[in-house]
């Protein structure tokens, strides 16, 4: 393997562990920005090998050169129509360095497609898998860390900094280490298939401490569709082991209900509790209840952009700093194809939708495992927000986009 790969495998895998470390640092009030300069050093990591490399000419290639261009010329041409000072400037260049993140990161695997073994591009997944789980349980057990939710005790995230993103990284964690999972299950060690169990188990107890109610629903969705899969659908195990597996699966899942049910009670409860909180706060509008406020984030955002603008803020968007300056409810959707539309404009929303449908239709064509963590990704920012524009979320999206030129393998049983 060559030096820049393990370097991009370094990079990429620890970043759960640089996310709660600037999540600690910012709670201890210092003033040392962790994640930006982080992501500084990805991001300029990334162009230089791309620009060594060379690009192809084909489609991929233009649809990622042309988001990219259009990013940049969003970023000059509001600077001068809206007359952002230094800091409003510098506050849009962060944000677009994290947008640009899940761009560069499949572009740099796609150069290097025949290099990358399949086997080694697992590890940054089953490593990123390890160090968020780590990362959440280990300040639980020894009683530091945040909650979720400010003041209130629903919830517990640890030193993560956001409540979105780091869902968004435990349901990508859960998905790729179930399938791994079960398709690790004749080929590996008893061992190590005891250890990849722990560590599934991790993933939904981190998705049951932070308690939103997505993360909670997914993974016990993801659960039943795991277990469906293995046992009907597997062709490679046989009837035998199927039934010790899930014999002990069943066994282990009592034993957890059992020790475990006064905290999975309280945990319940305080999720109730707060759902109950907002439905009551908003007057029984259930529209609202179910995309938590993002419905009048979305008017909000709407009326600004129409009426507060002009063709060239219409075309190439208003930037982040502008909305949050001016725009109030709706500096902020919380649904990243809206969020692109008024950041980015019609032509970066169009640049933007033209190459999630490239990542799509491979993905479907594909049907391989990074295809899926593309659809969830892809739907979580549809609905829920915190993908594309996060630099967690964006990272993970990246690299499920770039796992999308290495699998060569089914999801489908043959």
């Amino acid at each position: 393997m060559l030096k820049e790969t393990r370097i991009f495998m370094l990079l990429f895998a620890i970043f759960p562990v640089v996310d709660a470390l600037n999540g600690f640092v910012l709670s201890a009030g210092i003033n040392l920005p962790v994640g930006i300069a982080y992501r500084l050093v990805c991001v300029a990591f990334l162009v230089v090998q791309i620009a060594k490399k060379g690009f192809r000419k084909n489609v991929y290639t233009i649809l990622s050169v042309a988001l990219i261009f259009f990013g940049i010329i969003s970023l000059f041409i509001q600077t001068i129509v809206l007359q952002n000072d230094a800091s409003a400037m510098f506050y849009d260049v962060t944000n677009m360095i994290k947008f640009f993140l899940w761009i560069l990161i499949p572009y740099y695997v796609y150069q290097r497609a025949d290099q990358w073994k399949e086997s080694s591009y697992e590890k940054i997944f089953l490593a990123i898998s390890i160090f968020f789980t780590l990362g959440l349980l280990i300040p639980y057990a020894l009683g530091i860390g945040n909650q979720t939710y400010e003041a209130s005790d629903a919830g517990y995230k640890a030193f993560f900094f956001a409540n979105n993103d780091t869902t968004i990284g435990f349901i990508a964690a859960a998905t790729f280490t179930g399938w791994y999972l079960f398709k690790q299950t004749k080929q590996t060690k008893i061992w190590t298939r005891v250890l990849l169990a722990l560590l599934y188990l991790g993933n939904l107890l981190g998705l049951l401490l932070l308690g939103t109610k997505t993360g909670i629903v997914y993974g016990v969705v993801l659960t039943v569709v795991l277990l469906i899969r293995f046992f009907f659908f597997q062709k490679r195990v046989g009837a035998v082991a199927k039934w010790g597996i899930g014999l002990t699966v069943a066994t282990v899942l009592t034993v957890i209900v059992i020790q475990g049910r006064t905290f999975i009670l309280e945990t319940v409860s305080g999720l109730l509790q707060r759902l109950t909180y907002f439905y009551n706060l908003y007057n029984g509008d259930l529209v609202r209840f179910i995309t938590s406020s993002r419905s009048a984030f979305l008017d909000s955002a709407f009326q600004s952009f129409t009426e507060g603008g002009n063709l060239m803020t219409q075309l190439f968007g208003v930037g982040f700093n502008q909305r949050v300056a001016t725009w109030g409810l709706g500096d902020l959707v919380e649904m990243d194809f809206f969020d692109v539309f008024f950041s980015l404009g019609i032509l970066g929303f169009l640049a933007t939708l033209a190459l999630l449908l490239f990542f799509l239709i491979v993905s479907f064509k594909k049907r391989s495992i990074y295809g899926m963590l593309c659809i969830i990704l892809v739907c979580y920012g549809a609905f829920a927000g915190h993908v594309l524009f996060s630099a967690l979320s964006s990272t993970l999206f990246g690299l499920a986009c770039g796992g999308l030129f290495l699998q060569k393998e089914s999801l489908c049983e043959k």
